[in-house]
């Protein structure tokens, strides 16, 4: 199957909703401020709904209630709001497929974005873009389970780990979740740092010269699955070969707690 076909025939292709693309071009511009941010996401009913549910949350509540947009975005913070505002776009327009783990699948996406945090800090690179990568790493896989349903049955339960995963899917269709990912993110006008990290992710050695964010994003999908593996923390530091080479692997495992619960807050967010 050419990955054209596969777009051909999607039932419904996700769009991001209007107000989320201003906000992420408001995001994008430094002269933007909170009170700007805060009348933009005022407009869309359900993304303020989302920022003042997770401004009074166990992790971000003060003394008092939130009760304006304004206000829980300054609680909030401009980092914290525009993960939640990227989240919420993108999610909003996919429909989980009967026994796909839609939570699950959003709790491995911030998993894998917060991981990438610190590992883009400890490359020199902008850690709110790694976050980006790491949030949209698999989104080609949910627009494979939620657009295409007739395919998703063939896939399930075959390889877990991602990069057999990948390969396995390229096998069975002739494409795999990064290609796919990587297509939905030119389709919605995402910018090339972002669809280049979704496409090389199993192959970022291959990735456009000075584009380091598919290594990392390679990098926190490993981490993760050994996460996931409930084998404890300390396995991480066991990780080696040429993809974790230039990696602290001490000082990432120091920051494993906050990926989880930054994870765990988000996924419920989103």
């Amino acid at each position: 199957m050419q990955l054209d076909t596969l777009f051909a025939q999607l039932h419904n292709l996700p769009n991001v909703p209007e107000v989320a693309q201003v906000l992420i071009q408001q995001f994008d511009d430094p002269n933007t401020s909170i009170e700007t941010l805060s009348r933009t996401v005022a407009r869309d009913p359900v993304i303020a709904a989302k920022v003042l549910r997770l401004a009074n949350s166990a992790r971000f509540r003060g003394a008092r209630e939130s009760t304006s947009i304004e206000d829980a975005a300054l609680r909030l913070g401009f980092n914290t709001l525009r993960t939640l505002v990227l989240a919420s776009a993108f999610a909003s327009g996919f429909k989980a497929a009967p026994g796909f783990d839609l939570q699950a699948f959003w709790y491995n996406s911030f998993l894998v974005a917060s991981l990438c945090k610190p590992l883009a800090k400890q490359a020199g690179l902008d850690q709110e873009t790694a976050f980006t990568c790491g949030m949209l790493h698999d989104i080609g896989e949910l627009l494979i389970q939620s657009g295409a349903p007739e395919l998703a049955p063939s896939l399930a339960g075959r390889a877990t780990a991602s990069s057999h995963r990948a390969a396995d899917e390229t096998l069975q269709l002739g494409f795999g979740y990064p290609e796919v990912g990587a297509e939905l993110a030119r389709r919605w006008q995402l910018p090339q740092v972002l669809r280049d990290a979704i496409g090389y992710q199993a192959r970022p050695l291959q990735a456009p010269e000075g584009n380091g964010y598919a290594l990392i994003v390679a990098q926190a999908v490993a981490v993760a699955e050994v996460l996931q593996e409930n084998v404890g923390d300390s396995k991480v530091q066991d990780l080696s070969g040429p993809l974790f080479a230039s990696i602290d692997l001490e000082q990432l495992t120091a920051v494993l707690p906050n990926a989880r619960d930054t994870a765990a807050t988000f996924a419920q967010a989103a």
